[in-house]
């Protein structure tokens, strides 16, 4: 299996947002880097047969645009899993299994997202560190399983946003 693992993109400063976090969307420089994302991971060969999004607004934004770049995109799906606070490595892992894919992506926050790259890798989660709007390729020769993780690459914004230019 391959797993990408995304952190949401930019939301803007959420003391500046007076309604319920969870309702909280994504900036323009969010959205937009949602559709650079997509398009880089398409471009670097990126099949996804599946993307499972934390329910909030900001995440299912960031998964929608991102998969504007595929033709035709595949079904999103939201796990309470990937809500903030709610990570259970365990739980998440079984209910990825579930869906029988090989490639699939899953957008949540931090500091689950981290937390569980590291239970993934068999690392420290102190020691990963995934921006806003970063990505991260993990593989496993079978299913997802604690330490069972290979990390094959991990990117900022940084990275898509001049692969977008050039």
């Amino acid at each position: 299996m391959l797993l990408f693992i995304l952190r949401h993109t930019d939301a803007g400063d959420p003391r500046e947002w007076s309604g319920d976090d969870a309702l909280r969307p994504l900036s323009p420089l969010g959205l937009s880097q949602a559709q650079v994302l997509g398009e880089a991971l398409k471009y670097q060969g990126v099949t996804l047969q599946a993307v499972v999004s934390s329910p909030l607004v900001r995440t299912r934004q960031t998964a929608e645009e991102l998969l504007k770049a595929w033709t035709p995109p595949c079904q999103i799906s939201f796990s309470e899993w990937l809500a903030p606070g709610e990570m259970r490595p365990r739980k998440l892992t079984e209910h990825l299994a579930e869906l029988g894919v090989d490639s699939l992506a899953i957008v949540g926050h931090d500091p689950d997202l981290p937390e569980y790259l590291g239970w993934l890798l068999g690392v420290d989660p102190d020691h990963v560190y995934l921006k806003k709007g970063g990505a991260a390729a993990v593989s496993f020769e079978d299913e997802p399983g604690k330490g069972d993780g290979t990390l094959d690459w991990l990117v900022a914004p940084d990275w898509y946003l001049k692969e977008s230019c050039g």
